[in-house]
């Protein structure tokens, strides 16, 4: 770092100190008319303030200042006005051997006065800047002069610049309060803020940090010398490249200047302020005295001065219940200061303390499995304990914890199966399922003691069902449950992993299974009574007992009331918000669905059922594009975790979505792309979208024969399952209409009389009375029904369906002015829905009663050629067009008259400037 004492030969940059730099500029332009002033910079060690110092003096060099510049050091302040005499290196006039000043007891009063004279020399020349750092180890004696010079030259054009720390509060404290209260001007450097750090990122390597650069140099909290070290150390070491057009790191490893700098902090410290430092970087960001004192061998009370020099030194501070480092990166390279046997050493034996005083097992965690080597026998054992006993509240630090153990034992260790049966369930337990898998995989391929073997099938059961192989997973899990005495709790896990399999493949078999559990009463542990009462829920709800499956599901909340943090257990709230938003009560399954949201649900496979839910509430609340997001979000989370079943079922949700959007290809990609067929136990969150979604598409693509056969298997599950409509309250409507198009009137009045019987089975559900009311007007053509369905509908799509299906029965009926009634309000609602291909549709019928209507208004500053220049319909065309279909199969998708289609692609090919539909395929490729 360069000297203040003269102007730097190339100026270095400043960041972040435009506000200071104007104080001390508008100190200088007094100075030079005329005018003395005094400007004191307060800054802790690593602040910049010797940098502003130095770009200070640069300025007034430039301007043509006498400079007078020094700084105190620690060996100085013994020295009496050392400082000031190296600031101004010119003899000082003595007095006359005669003058009373002479005698020895005034000495301090001649030397401030032989100073004063040779300012007001230097200041009839030139102004002067007087610039002075780190005056808390100033002498006395400095201390005094300063405390009476700037006064009384105050007439004089000099300008003072004196800075000191003020985390080594000294007489500089004091003297700098006095200064401030006679009108000095007091500037506190604080933190560089994110823009600057980040600006000298970009100048020192050219290109726009990326986010690990960025992540790493916000450890130095906007300390400049911090910042500066390790900027400089990277570029020394060449620690970054730029790739993909921004500074990327290299490598993890701090650079030694950083190093360096923390040698430094060290070294103005005391002995055991070192110590307790290179102790506490080990033990994290923030730590206790007293957990230092133990591994230090000491006490708390004989530590206190250490640490409270620690806190003057400006490196630690104090938080409520802990001290904790200012700096992470300095708490990073003071703890790498450290040899790694040391450290090891240091880790293992706070982790054993924390586990031993019983303080919390994940933070001892960390701490071990740092401490962990190949056949440490000691520091594996920690971990298999700390494992043991963060499993029931941490599952995702209990699964790095096991696998660390496990990926530690040396082949052929006694250890090795134990750890491999409790690796696979933790990291099962925490949703990490492919990795189980492997594990789970590799053991069963070799002859397993029972109990082990067991273990891990009841796992394997877990995992296969989330993975959306449910029939697999019921046989692993019946497995177990065949033997004549599996190991104490076995029996539950095996019978909790079960049942939610045999839910998945909606086996008749779940009913019997659930009972068995549930009668008698308490013979089961919390988490598989909660899995009967679930799975008994599902069952009744399906078979048309709504009532009977709410109180289930209640009942099963109130057993647990909280989210599970294992993956392997039921989670009965989301389960009932499920439940409600089937029945349209949707402001209580978002309560319900805030209290399941909690941070360690958001890792397991729960938590993509969680966002599916939610997508559910955006669509029937007619928010399409805050359903899509949900559900996408969902999907993502699923297939990052490997539970394909659940990413199944997102595919679903997300093709009924795409369908309400009008953008029929989306939907089909969603159904093509699922991951595991057949029913999945995440059906459960979304029934109907899961049964009905490859139908609706079938009936939307090809017509209502396309999608007979899918409708005459639900036909057939509705006269035993009536439960299966509950979650569309028009899905009754939806199967009648496409029966009776389809010519199966019979199959119409099935589903008509499934959703009555739903309804009569539950009066006080408002939702279940309009879908019984709207599929019996659609498959008896009963005006008054869908009347009614209109009125008790609770959603706008939902009503607007029954508008329009009771505008196209009075058009059958030659009533003109009530079908165009109708379908104007079946408009409005679909509108107001965003269900665009709905929209084409009732417009259609509208225009083949002789109302158009126009739905299309003009955007400012939209450009008249290229894609964009397209309107909404004449894109969707396009991207039919692109698919293959004629003008002929495009008017049947989107509800027009294929003179109405073949008008918009020639607007499409003028705006696109081609002739051909070739062309035009490849431009909708090239967008996507």
């Amino acid at each position: 770092m360069a000297s203040i004492h003269q102007p730097s030969a190339v100026r270095e940059a400043v960041y972040g100190r435009a506000a200071e730099q104007e104080i001390v500029d508008d100190l200088l332009r007094r100075a030079r008319r005329g005018a003395g002033g005094v400007v004191l910079v307060d800054g802790e060690p690593g602040s910049g303030k010797s940098l502003l110092l130095r770009d200070s003096v640069d300025r007034a060099a430039e301007q043509g200042f006498s400079l007078a510049v020094a700084a105190a050091d620690q060996v100085s302040q013994a020295i009496a006005f050392f400082t000031l005499r190296a600031a101004l290196p010119e003899p000082f006039a003595e007095p006359a051997a005669d003058d009373d000043r002479y005698a020895p007891e005034r000495e301090t009063e001649r030397s401030i006065a032989s100073i004063r004279a040779c300012l007001e020399r230097r200041a009839t020349t030139a102004p002067v800047l007087v610039c002075l750092d780190d005056l808390h180890w100033a002498s006395p004696a400095t201390l005094a002069a300063l405390r009476t010079l700037p006064g009384d030259l105050g007439d004089r054009p000099i300008a003072w610049l004196l800075a000191g720390s003020s985390a080594q509060p000294r007489g500089a404290g004091r003297l700098f309060g006095l200064l401030e209260k006679d009108g000095a001007v007091r500037v506190a450097l604080g933190p560089l803020g994110r823009d600057a750090v980040e600006a000298m990122l970009a100048d020192a390597f050219g290109a726009v940090p990326d986010h690990a650069l960025t992540d790493l140099t916000r450890g130095a909290a906007g300390d400049p010398a911090l910042v500066a070290g390790l900027i400089g150390g990277l570029r020394d070491e060449e620690g970054v490249r730029i790739i993909g057009g921004r500074a990327a790191l290299t490598s993890p490893r701090l650079p030694d200047r950083v190093h360096d700098l923390a040698r430094r902090r060290l070294g103005d410290l005391g002995k055991e302020a070192r110590r307790l430092l290179v102790t506490a970087a080990v033990l994290g960001p923030a730590f206790r005295l007293a957990d230092a004192a133990e591994l230090l061998g000491s006490t708390p009370a004989a530590l206190l001065p250490a640490v409270e020099e620690t806190m003057d030194a400006g490196i630690t501070t104090a938080a409520r219940d802990a001290f904790t480092f200012r700096h992470e990166l300095l708490r990073r390279a003071l703890g790498e200061l450290t040899p790694q046997p040391a450290r090891t050493a240091l880790h293992l034996q706070y982790g054993e303390s924390l586990l031993a005083n019983g303080r919390s097992a994940e933070g001892a965690a960390g701490h071990l499995l740092a401490a962990a080597g190949p056949a440490d026998r000691a520091a594996l054992a920690g971990l298999d304990e700390a494992a043991v006993r963060v499993r029931a509240s941490a599952p995702r630090v209990a699964a790095d914890l096991a696998a660390r153990a496990l990926e530690l034992t040396l082949p052929g260790d006694p250890a090795a199966l134990p750890r491999a049966v409790a690796a696979a369930e933790s990291l099962t337990a925490a949703g990490r399922l492919e990795q189980a898998h492997r594990i789970v995989r590799d053991q069963l391929a070799r002859p397993l003691p029972a109990e082990a073997e067991d273990r891990l099938r009841c796992a394997l059961s877990s995992l296969l069902c989330a993975m959306g192989r449910p029939e697999e997973a019921a046989g692993q899990a019946l497995t177990v449950l065949s033997r004549a005495r599996p190991a104490a709790g076995l029996r539950d896990q095996a019978m909790t992993a079960h049942l939610q399999a045999l839910t998945g493949l909606r086996d008749e078999r779940t009913g019997p299974a659930a009972e068995a559990v549930l009668s008698p009463p308490g013979g089961h542990d919390r988490h598989t009574t909660t899995a009967a009462l679930l799975a008994r829920a599902v069952v009744d709800c399906a078979d048309g007992r709504v009532g009977a499956g709410l109180e289930l599901l209640r009942q099963a909340v109130r057993q647990e009331p909280e989210s599970s943090c294992d993956a392997r257990r039921a989670q009965p709230l989301l389960a009932l918000a499920a439940a409600l938003i089937d029945l349209r009560r949707l402001d209580e399954a978002e309560q319900l669905l805030s209290a399941a949201d909690v941070p360690a649900l958001r890792n397991l496979p729960a938590g993509a059922a969680l966002s599916l839910l939610r997508a559910r509430v955006h669509l029937a609340a007619g928010r399409l594009a805050d359903a899509a997001a949900e559900a996408g979000a969902a999907r993502a989370a699923a297939e990052s975790q490997g539970a394909y079943g659940y990413a199944a079922t997102a595919h679903c949700v997300l093709s009924v979505i795409e369908l309400r959007r009008g953008d029929l290809a989306a939907a089909a990609r969603h159904l093509s792309a699922r991951p595991a067929a057949g029913p999945q136990f995440a059906d459960i969150y979304a029934r109907t979208e899961s049964l009905m979604a490859e139908a609706q598409l079938a009936e939307a693509l090809d017509g209502a024969d396309a999608a007979l056969g899918h409708v005459r298997r639900l036909g057939i599950d509705l006269h035993a399952r009536p439960g299966l409509l509950l979650g569309d309250p028009t899905a009754a409507a939806w199967l009648a209409r496409t029966a009776l198009a389809a010519g199966d009137a019979g199959l119409a009045a099935t589903a008509a009389d499934a959703a009555r019987r739903l309804a009569d089975a539950c009066p006080d559900q408002p939702a279940l009375r309009a879908a019984a009311a709207h599929g019996r007007g659609v498959a008896h053509r009963d005006a008054a029904c869908l009347a009614q369905a209109i009125a008790v509908h609770p959603g706008a799509w939902d009503a607007a369906s029954a508008a329009e299906d009771l505008g196209v029965l009075y058009g059958d009926q030659g009533d003109r002015d009530q079908a165009i009634h109708r379908l104007k309000e079946a408009l409005a609602g679909y509108r107001q829905a965003g269900a665009d291909r709905d929209q084409a549709r009732a417009r259609r019928r509208l225009r083949r009663l002789g109302i158009r209507d126009r739905h299309w208004t003009a955007v400012p500053g939209k450009p008249a050629s290229g894609w964009t220049s397209l309107t909404h319909t004449e894109q969707a065309i396009a991207e039919l067009v692109a698919q293959g279909l004629n003008n002929k199969q495009v008017a049947g998708r989107m509800y027009l008259s294929p003179h109405t289609v073949a008008h918009h692609l020639r607007q499409a090919f003028r705006k696109l400037s081609i002739a051909s539909r070739v062309e035009l395929t490849r431009i909708v490729i090239e967008r996507t």
